[in-house]
């Protein structure tokens, strides 16, 4: 449990850095209760990752995300637009039936349907996501937690690699839930990593129903590599930011589109 409560501490501390640009570090030991030296442990990972930068007596966040090697860090995107992937994830989950067994992907916009998947019961969930199957573990109305094996990226929280494969090939879900980088009506779904793009292309083999969760932000642009086409995804669920006109060519072509109202 110890690694969860770090993970949702730094979470936090990047929440804070949001709202408050910068803040010294003990106040922020004092907001978050704990001690010196549990914040300083915070502060070396999260610099470490790129997530803040650290000056005398504080904490800040970088003027721009440092890119990492293999794709942004998971910590600053899980704190990125999360109004945005609240109101799809609470849309998302809506789709979920009881006793139905889902994949869901390693990224941080499916992440956010976790809290909205109390009505569903008896629900088995594989992903190759190690954030997301360390929430998922915190509630009981879940039937199986099944984690991908293979290789841990660092930094993304993302497990991928030959061993990964084998193990969804040996498996299937009635939805796939799944985000990317981007998303366009030419392109479909986009991204940036190959190694965990194929993973989610198999992952969308193996699935019955796709659900595609892009948050407006990224609606309308492509990334580097397509890894799903247009016609292969039964929904979307975005936010209510999303071009309106985007959504209707969506519509037009048989995708069933739903909005998270912000």
């Amino acid at each position: 449990m110890k690694e969860t409560n770090d993970t949702d501490r730094r979470k936090k501390i990047l929440d804070i850095l949001e709202r408050e640009h910068e803040i010294k570090t003990v106040e922020l030991s004092e907001m978050l209760g704990v001690t010196g030296s549990t914040i300083r442990t915070d502060i070396r990972a999260l610099e470490h990752d790129g997530a803040i930068i650290r000056f005398h007596g504080g904490i800040r966040l970088p003027a721009k995300p440092k890119q990492l090697s293999g794709g942004e860090n998971y910590m600053v995107r899980s704190v990125q637009h999360v109004p945005l992937k609240n109101a799809i994830g609470r849309k998302a989950a809506e789709l979920v039936p009881s006793g139905s067994t889902i994949f869901m992907d390693a990224s941080s916009t499916t992440y956010h349907m976790i809290p909205f998947l109390k009505k569903a019961k008896g629900v088995t969930v594989i992903t190759n996501g190690i954030h997301t199957a360390m929430e998922l573990q915190r509630y009981n109305n879940f039937k199986t937690i099944i984690i991908i094996g293979g290789m841990l990226r660092p930094h993304s929280g993302s497990i991928e690699g030959v061993l990964s494969k084998e193990m969804i090939g040996r498996l299937s879900a009635d939805y796939y839930f799944v985000s990317g980088n981007g998303f366009s009506l030419t392109s479909g779904l986009t991204g940036n990593n190959f190694y965990e793009l194929e993973l989610k292309r198999m992952c969308a083999e193996r699935a019955k129903h796709i659900v595609a969760l892009i948050d407006s932000t990224k609606v309308g642009f492509d990334s580097t590599s397509n890894f799903l086409e247009t016609d292969r995804i039964e929904y979307l669920v975005t936010d209510s930011g999303a071009p309106e006109a985007i959504l209707n060519e969506c519509r037009e072509r048989g995708i069933k589109v739903i909005v998270g109202e912000v």
